[in-house]
């Protein structure tokens, strides 16, 4: 019982501590965000999913997206912004999404670029240098992963994959406005990536809260019935050999002095068989030993 009640308490912390977004995009062959109630505007391009859906993310070469959301945060109020990305190039910028004024601390972006240093830079950017942002991290192409962004109206949080990169106070990301861009940074387009759920709340998630959101979404590695069947060797059976016949060694009850024999086999030092014709064939698998003799003579 009490095992039981632990699960039900640790669940309904789960449920509790959970955030729901207010608006999300899963880019499952449409534009259209989760309740159809707006969409981004342009030409798709689908492509399979971390989890191999087909047609389940959204994929932009050089290509921007835009939409009117009335559910982005304006000014200073507590934020959250989360997207899955697979970059498939990181020798150049990936204007990841954006929107607000190109204006000191009144933008609100996220763009990842290349280093010098063999790392990338990954950036929280609110226009104007001490407003930005900045962590540099490793990254691996064609590698899905999950982004977040938090800001509870001064401290400015930045997570990959759940865990908290880095975190600064007191900047402040006052940004405006209703447009939200994909693959852009205010008129400039830089992007070869793959978007996936991208989800917008209005409030600064926790750390908890974060990391609960990974695990809930992370891929599942799973293998599809058919691609197991594709990949597994088939059995080959030879062909039976096939089975000789022997032929039945008769010891004849006439030798060529027409005398008649007497045989007798003995197995494991006992007799168990005594007559005068035999079938060899007839016998069980085993050793044997075989003792002929003339029926007339001495044994």
């Amino acid at each position: 019982m009490k095992k039981i009640l632990l699960t039900l308490m640790f669940v309904s912390f789960l449920n509790a501590n959970a955030q729901n977004p207010v608006q999300e995009f899963n880019f499952n062959g449409n534009l259209n965000s989760a309740d159809n109630s707006i969409s981004f505007l342009g030409t798709p391009v689908f492509v399979n999913d971390r989890n191999g859906i087909p047609k389940g993310a959204l994929r932009l070469t050089n290509k921007a997206l835009q939409a009117v959301v009335g559910d982005l945060p304006q000014a200073n109020k507590p934020k959250t912004i989360s997207v899955w990305v697979k970059f498939n190039t990181v020798n150049a910028a990936n204007y990841i999404f954006n929107y607000g004024a190109p204006v000191n601390g009144q933008y609100f972006g996220l763009l990842q670029q290349p280093t010098t240093s063999g790392l990338s830079d990954l950036s929280l950017v609110g226009w104007g240098d001490a407003n930005n942002l900045v962590v540099s991290v490793p990254l691996v192409k064609e590698t899905w992963y999950m982004y977040s962004v938090t800001y509870d109206g001064n401290v400015s949080k930045i997570y990959r994959n759940g865990e908290l990169l880095k975190a600064v106070e007191g900047i402040q990301r006052s940004a405006k406005g209703y447009i939200l861009s994909l693959g852009k940074l205010n008129t400039a387009t830089s992007i070869n990536a793959d978007i996936d759920d991208l989800r917008l709340y209005s409030v600064a998630m926790t750390d908890e809260q974060v990391l609960e959101a990974y695990n809930s979404s992370k891929p599942t590695l799973t293998t599809p019935t058919a691609q197991v069947a594709n990949t597994q060797k088939k059995a080959v059976t030879a062909p039976a050999a096939p089975v000789k016949t022997k032929a039945p060694v008769v010891a004849s009850s006439v030798d060529t002095n027409n005398a008649t024999k007497n045989i007798e086999v003995y197995s494991e030092g006992k007799r168990i068989l005594e007559t005068n014709t035999i079938n060899i064939g007839d016998l069980p698998d085993g050793t044997y030993l075989i003792k002929i003799t003339n029926s007339g003579g001495k044994k």
